[in-house]
């Protein structure tokens, strides 16, 4: 039993050590998020199997053996951290599991985390223990700098297709790699400062050898990917890095028997001061420039969410980017980021306050104090060297770390390296090992089992739950893929509806499956020539699509209701359905309202809004002409305000992003259909002037010079028609008002050639046939005629 008992506990630490070698260098192209998602359930099957183990070697051996004391209430206090927000948080599968590159702040993550830090002070109990540790990170690091570098300056990529740019590597951002490459190596060097042949901090013979050549290519590597970034954020914590260990050296100088070895973190440390403060670097590789809200932005979205939301829970956690859509600054309009949801502040800390609020962060907080002074104490305190020694070493990158916090976002790899070093610091602050028997306490034996009865199905659901979730994601990409590729919308749509299958509770699924589904209704009603012709199987197929369009919209809403994009989905959904519901009209202008609400500085939205105002006039002006002259008056009056509140919405968007050039082309057409086409002219003119490559611009344009029908304005919608063509040559409508140009300009045999045009591109449209043929009979009409295709 005892064999068996050590064989398990060496598998939970074969577990943690594989996980620690992993993470940082995993990336799959089997998921959209080739890095957060699979590295998130690398941390959860891991972190699973290795409690799994240690419970399983303690019921084998009839013994619980567990490290007693108060810090084993810090992990508690960390999960607590994340677990009180997100009871209140405004996207509840985002925080509690997490979805968009947002899994390293979910309860989930927080939890495996935990768990991780736990097992690490319960398992890690020798210095043999912590060596194997130490080496797992170097090979990790080393291998994770390598990819990197050889990407960088050689073109030689490990992770095939997902190598989109020079600045891909398996951590995230070249800032996210360069903390993490900086955090391992302060904890090499203060490993190596503090070595003595005795402590096995490195290896002897030839791994030892090997240990200080890893050592010296990081501190190089690190260096030269500081060059490259050249962020002085970046240098400033690494000459912090560099000097913690000569703050440990100061207090316990009688300690550090080798003190000539402080002289390497020195010169690494002078080395970066003239990057720091005045000298460019020398290296000229284009990378891609990382950009991130600044500071005093992030702090003014965080004060206006927890105005907003609730100042002890926040918005919840992985809600940043519903955050910054409400509450950025209305001056990122006028950038290119105009329509970008950042989901990340400039720094950690100031990404956690907006959504875990005062509670959650203090929590994070009394964790860090707690742990830290703890460390401290263990560090320069305790007079034995074995009490201190690892706990100086284990410091130097946790300090790293924290300090790196308050500077630059993090994610996944970044928060897990903190966990394993806030593990590895509570296996030195804790007391030894206390072991109680199970023959004398029956209660505890049958606590213990139960515990491994309980753990392992809930492993056994969490595998199946996992194996699900990463299936849906698998389907997602799938359809993502069909669609870059230009397939066939139908398998676009079973791909999306397997991924909602699987995974329920994710909205993006739901949003893009009803976006999806609209379009396959689309393209089903375009294959029925005339209402005669549909059959009742097709009907009702048709009526079936169109449920389950609206249907996935509202789930969407339902999962994630203070997600605009959702909304937006939902009122586009609903507009498409105004011709046919009665009710469609409403729903959709007020789903175009609340996601206003949500993101009331993005112009887009309210070019959205305005289109949805202008449909649902359009749907009216027919009941202007009832016979009926009171319902005849309520019409018009209605048409009115809806083409007035259409205006509005078009004017605030241009006074949002007075380039943009989409809300001025719809408030053109809204002065149009106010009958104000003077003003309507000179609006699509000033677009014209800005977009003169664009066909739906220069197309309306000549429209409306047709509809003024002044001196001269036959010749300017010939010149603007002609000029869609020669863009667009396959540009029906161009074709056909063209020829109404002609018609006026007594050209028939021009006006002839126009509709012929039309004719071999609609070569089954009876309209263009009935025109043709008149036209031949020299028959022109003199009319303006209807477009062949809204």
């Amino acid at each position: 039993m005892n064999s068996w008992g050590e064989h398990l506990r060496s598998a939970t630490r074969g577990c943690l050590y594989l996980l620690v070698f992993l993470l940082p260098l995993i990336a799959l192209s089997v998921s959209l998020e080739p890095l957060e998602f699979n590295k998130q359930t690398l941390l959860l099957l891991l972190t699973s199997g290795a409690a799994l183990c240690w419970l399983g070697s303690m019921v084998v051996e009839k013994r619980l053996t567990f490290k007693r004391g108060l810090m084993n209430a810090l992990p508690l206090v960390w999960v607590g951290a994340f677990i009180l927000p997100a009871i209140y948080s405004i996207a509840p599968y985002v925080s509690w599991v997490g979805t968009h590159s947002q899994q390293y702040v979910s309860v989930l993550t927080a939890g495996a985390v935990a768990v991780l830090m736990y097992l690490l002070a319960n398992t890690s109990t020798t210095r043999a223990h912590h060596q194997r540790m130490h080496s797992v990170i170097t090979l990790s690091a080393a291998a994770t700098a390598l990819a990197t570098t050889s990407l960088l300056f050689f073109g030689v990529s490990f992770f095939g297709s997902l190598t989109e740019s020079l600045a891909f590597n398996s951590v995230g951002t070249l800032a996210s790699l360069a903390i993490f490459l900086t955090a391992v190596t302060s904890f090499l060097i203060a490993s190596l400062v503090a070595h003595e042949k005795e402590d096995s901090l490195l290896a002897d013979g030839v791994w030892g050898k090997f240990q200080k050549l890893f050592i010296l290519f990081l501190a190089i590597d690190t260096f030269v990917i500081l060059l490259l970034i050249d962020n002085k954020g970046l240098w400033l914590l690494w000459v912090v890095a560099m000097l913690i260990p000569f703050v440990f050296a100061f207090f316990r100088a009688k300690d550090f028997s080798h003190q000539e070895r402080l002289l390497f973190p020195l010169v690494l440390a002078v080395a970066a001061l003239p990057f720091w403060f005045f000298l460019a670097s020398p290296l000229t590789i284009a990378i891609p420039i990382e950009v991130s809200p600044d500071t005093e932005s992030s702090m003014a979205i965080a004060q206006q969410a927890l105005d907003t939301h609730s100042s002890s829970y926040g918005s919840g956690p992985g809600t940043y980017a519903m955050d910054y859509a409400r509450f950025h600054d209305e001056r990122v309009n006028q950038t290119d980021f105009w329509n970008t949801r950042f989901d990340r502040a400039s720094s950690h800390v100031l990404t956690l306050l907006p959504t875990m609020g005062t509670l959650g962060v203090s929590l994070l907080g009394l964790f860090v104090l707690i742990l830290f002074m703890r460390a401290i104490h263990q560090t320069l305190v305790k007079p034995g060297r074995d009490e201190w020694l690892e706990s100086f070493v284990h410091i130097t990158p946790w300090i790293v770390l924290v300090i790196s916090a308050f500077l630059f976002p993090w994610n996944m790899t970044l928060t897990v390296l903190f966990g394993v070093f806030s593990g590895l610091l509570l296996s030195q602050t804790l007391p030894r090992s206390t072991n109680r028997s199970f023959d004398k306490s029956p209660a505890l034996a049958l606590l213990a089992s139960t515990l491994l009865v309980a753990l392992s199905l809930g492993l056994l659901v969490g595998v199946f739950v996992t194996t699900q979730r990463y299936v849906a994601q698998r389907a997602f990409a799938q359809a993502v893929e069909i669609d870059r590729s230009g397939g066939e919308l139908k398998d676009i749509v079973a791909s999306l509806d397997k991924a909602t299958s699987l995974n329920r509770f994710d909205d993006t699924y739901f949003r893009n499956l009803a976006d999806a589904l609209l379009l396959r209704t689309d393209e089903e009603l375009k294959g029925v020539n005339s209402v005669d012709t549909l059959t009742p199987e097709s009907a009702q197929y048709i009526q079936s699509l169109v449920a389950a369009t609206v249907n996935a919209a509202a789930r969407a809403t339902d999962l994630s209701p203070e997600n605009a994009l959702n909304w937006l989905v939902r009122g586009r959904i609903y507009q498409e359905l105004i011709p046919i519901m009665s009710t469609a009209s409403e729903f959709s202008i007020s789903s175009f309202v609340r996601a206003v609400e949500l993101e009331p500085l993005n112009p887009s939205h309210w070019t959205e809004l305005g289109i949805a105002y202008l449909a649902v006039a359009q749907h009216i002006q027919p009941m202007t002409a009832a016979e009926d002259k009171e319902a005849a008056a309520q019409a018009l009056t209605t048409h009115t305000e809806f083409l007035a509140s259409a205006q509005s919405s078009f004017i605030r968007a241009t006074e949002l992003k007075p380039n943009y050039a989409q809300a001025h082309y719809q408030l053109s057409l809204a002065f149009q259909r106010q009958g104000r086409i003077d003003e309507a002219i000179t609006k699509m003119e000033s677009v014209a002037a800005y977009n003169q490559i664009d066909v739906g611009v220069l197309f309306q344009l000549g429209l409306l010079y047709l509809q003024r029908g002044d001196a001269g304005d036959v010749a300017l919608a010939q010149a603007a028609l002609e000029r869609t063509i020669s863009l667009a040559p396959s540009y029906a409508n161009a074709y056909w008002f063209l020829a109404t140009v002609y018609e006026a300009q007594g050209d028939l045999s021009r006006a002839v050639q126009a509709v012929e045009a039309v004719l071999s591109l609609e070569p089954n449209n009876r309209l263009v046939q009935t025109r043709l043929d008149r036209l031949l009979q020299g028959n022109p009409t003199g009319e303006l005629p209807e477009a062949l295709v809204e």
